[in-house]
């Protein structure tokens, strides 16, 4: 049984088997001010400094492990291990709490490009209060092992304007999607572009381990391999998934690749959950 990042959206999981309307991305265009902040930000390069992945603290979503271990084995060699890992080669590098991803997101001591993560995350109906669960710290509640979107505002409120932005990928549940009617636009996803991210990848409802992680190694694999900019690669990645004649790619190894195989990849709440926030030119810079 393939376990679920949140909970299943019906009305998504119920969408027809067919093939349906050719993937699109979604690059989000946030307020006014922010589009304009981010239309102008400058990508940090991926290869230019630290490189974070981060999987689920608590072992429960047995993809996430998968997913980072593929993304570190063909596109990041060398990234730093945030979580918990069954089979890591080697120590994690940090427990991956909210005190250390802050660190290397803007306005931290060590901004990273990318930021992945692989992890529960859950929007709720007062949007500040949306949330990433990361691990908690020794001895601490369990409250301290979630950084919410209040929490990633307040990080970044002191960050300098022109800083090049990271390249930030929610790979959960709801990171972009507002559960309040009162403001569509305020999501961890928007909370992180505000904070200074050039590009957010999130995602507009539950998704499915799986699949997720198929299509996430499909992106990275265009991000790295091919040099495509974040906007351009979450195309790239949904016109694959849906393809009966798809080729595997290097980022799919061992149970990835098996799991490319399956036959309802082309089902829409496979690949059309996740969304661009941030910078939507096609260049590097």
């Amino acid at each position: 049984m393939i376990s679920t990042r949140a909970r299943v959206n019906s009305m998504m999981a119920s969408s027809s088997s067919s093939p349906g309307p050719s993937p699109r991305t979604t690059s989000v265009t946030p307020p006014g001010a922010q589009f304009l902040a981010a239309a102008a930000r400058r990508r940090m390069p991926l290869a230019g400094g630290p490189q974070v992945l981060v999987a689920e603290p608590e072992l429960t979503l047995p993809w996430a492990e998968l997913e980072t271990a593929a993304l570190r084995s063909a596109c990041y060699a060398g990234a730093l291990r945030y979580g918990e890992f069954f089979t890591a080669d080697g120590e994690r590098d940090a427990a991956g709490t909210p005190e250390d991803l802050l660190a290397v997101l803007p306005g931290g001591t060590t901004p990273a490009s990318p930021v992945h993560l692989s992890c529960h995350a859950v929007a709720v109906p007062r949007p500040t209060d949306s949330e990433l669960r990361l691990a908690v710290p020794p001895g601490a509640r369990a409250e301290a092992g979630r950084l919410t979107v209040a929490d990633i505002l307040d990080a970044s409120a002191d960050r300098g304007p022109g800083t090049a932005g990271p390249l930030v990928v929610l790979s959960a549940c709801e990171t972009d999607l507002s559960a309040g009617h009162h403001d569509e636009a305020l999501t961890l996803a928007t909370a992180l572009v505000t904070g200074g991210a050039a590009d957010v990848v999130g995602s507009r409802w539950a998704v499915r381990d799986g699949p997720t992680s198929v299509m996430m190694a499909v992106f990275h694999h265009h991000l790295t391999a091919r040099g495509l900019t974040p906007p351009d690669a979450l195309r790239a990645a949904p016109l694959w998934m849906p393809d009966p004649h798809r080729i595997p790619l290097p980022t799919l190894d061992g149970p990835l690749r098996a799991e490319a195989a399956r036959p309802d990849l082309h089902r829409l709440h496979h690949w059309a959950a996740f969304t661009h926030q941030g910078n939507p030119t096609a260049r590097g810079g």
